[in-house]
């Protein structure tokens, strides 16, 4: 049985490290040593691992997200100042998960935060107010080791542990993989909406590898960073060996005539078709039955 730790407990478990030299206990340690005053013995390497950690076992979004979706930040929630910065380490740059430089925890008192401080050199409470600050605290995580209370638990658990609640595994339980590619580096905009005009993106680096959902004639839908969007073709590279772009009128394998390749849906468009089908047969069922 999974041994889980009471979120609430952990909160104000780590105030007895308050002044702690940052020298003696980083911030990753000062987490898990608190974890590990609670009963629950972990030892990742760093705040890097414990992001990815969270992501496969749990739930991580900007705090804005984990209120609209859980209604609370819970008392205990692991706390991650992240960036899009290519600085993390080198064994983590492919995986489009992004920089995770800081770990923390959110008390729900004082100033909101507790965590060791390499700017304080000290174990010691830092701002934070329930939403994303510009250089601050940026990311909530859930584990699936707390116990959050029934109403958050039950809700991580129904969307899905590691899993983003809206995608559907592609046929053979895999999708399709591809690398962000641009002409002149930098980064490439994964939008909320398959347009231009959305104002919702994160900025995805060029070179990262990302699994592509859905594609379609000039957007496809993609997972990058924990993040499901949407990119533009022209940015995508299906294999990269191979040298083949997500370039328009070369999307889709020949499937032998063009009804088949027009009937080339997802698994809800077509669940969803079957469904008014067999909706529409029973009227007519009903119909003609009426006649006789």
């Amino acid at each position: 049985m999974m041994i889980k730790i009471n979120a609430e407990e952990f909160s104000v478990a780590g105030d007895k490290y308050l002044g702690r030299l940052y020298s003696e206990m980083d911030c990753q340690e000062f987490v898990e040593r608190v974890m590990r005053d609670m009963g629950l013995k972990m030892n990742l390497a760093g705040s890097n691992a414990w992001y990815r950690e969270v992501m496969e076992h749990g739930w991580v979004g900007t705090p804005e997200e984990c209120k609209k979706i859980f209604g609370v930040i819970p008392k205990g929630a692991l706390l991650f100042i992240h960036a899009f910065d290519g600085k993390e380490p080198e064994k983590y740059r492919k995986d489009g998960k992004g920089n995770a430089k800081h770990i923390g925890y959110k008390t729900g008192r004082g100033k909101g935060a507790m965590n060791s401080s390499s700017t304080n050199k000290c174990v010691c409470e830092s701002n934070f107010k329930d939403k994303s600050i510009n250089g601050g605290w940026n990311r909530v995580g859930l584990y699936e080791k707390f116990d959050y209370g029934k109403s958050v638990n039950w809700m991580l658990e129904h969307i899905g542990i590691g899993q983003d609640p809206g995608q559907e595994p592609a046929e053979g339980g895999e999708h399709m993989k591809a690398k962000v590619i641009a002409e002149g580096g930098g980064t490439v905009k994964l939008r909320a909406k398959p347009s231009t005009g959305c104002s919702t993106y994160w900025d995805i680096p060029v070179g990262t590898e990302l699994e592509v959902l859905e594609r379609g004639d000039e957007w496809s839908k993609c997972v990058a960073g924990g993040r499901t969007g949407w990119m533009k073709n022209e940015f995508l590279q299906v294999d990269p060996e191979a040298g083949e772009d997500f370039g328009p009128g070369d999307l889709q394998e020949p499937a032998g005539d063009l009804v088949t390749v027009q009937l080339q849906l997802t698994r809800t468009q077509a669940e969803t078709l079957l469904d008014a089908i067999d909706k529409v047969a029973g009227q007519i069922l009903q119909a003609i039955g009426g006649r006789g």
